[in-house]
């Protein structure tokens, strides 16, 4: 698809707005074909993310646009894919799901990200794939705050009972 300046300028800013509301991950690709990239697409979907491929000058006016500076000189370098994402909260899934696509797909190397407009590292978007869910971890606090109390309740059962035995003595 041909732009002329004017597409490119506002397909910029509109990309900028997106890097400051969204969490965004980059990666680079090779060799990918047409059928995997939907099939990440539609892996993406349920999480609320959005694969798409832009071309590198867009990704640079819109990062400069949105005052983001990257860890990584190369990020613009190669064909470039980004994923935004909607809700924030599943950073992880979305890493998960990103870092299983790399594993069966060698073709795409990703060069890290931003959340909440910090730079994420390639190693910190593995470190985030291996991290739970929002949902799993607020369960396994709940799990664990229920069985503290369920302790507690015991601890206090077995107080009262003894106090009960020590007043009928």
């Amino acid at each position: 698809m041909k732009l002329n300046k004017t597409e490119k300028q506002n397909l910029a800013r509109e990309l900028a707005k997106e890097f400051k509301a969204k969490d965004t991950f980059f990666a680079s690709f090779s060799g990918l074909k047409f059928k995997d990239s939907n099939g990440l697409r539609d892996s993406l979907r349920p999480v609320k993310s959005r694969f798409k491929v832009m071309r590198n000058t867009i990704v640079t006016h819109a990062l400069e646009n949105a005052s983001l500076k990257a860890g990584d000189d190369s990020l613009a370098k190669g064909p470039t894919a980004v994923v935004t994402m909607e809700d924030p909260g599943e950073i992880t899934r979305v890493a998960k799901e990103l870092m299983a696509f790399a594993k069966t797909n060698p073709g795409i190397k990703w060069k890290g990200g931003f959340y909440s407009q910090k730079w994420l590292t390639p190693a910190d978007m593995e470190r985030l794939s291996k991290i739970g869910s929002k949902t799993e971890l607020l369960s396994q606090l709940a799990g664990m705050l229920y069985s503290n109390i369920a302790q507690i309740r015991y601890v206090l059962d077995a107080l009262k009972e003894q106090k009960e035995k020590a007043e009928t003595k």
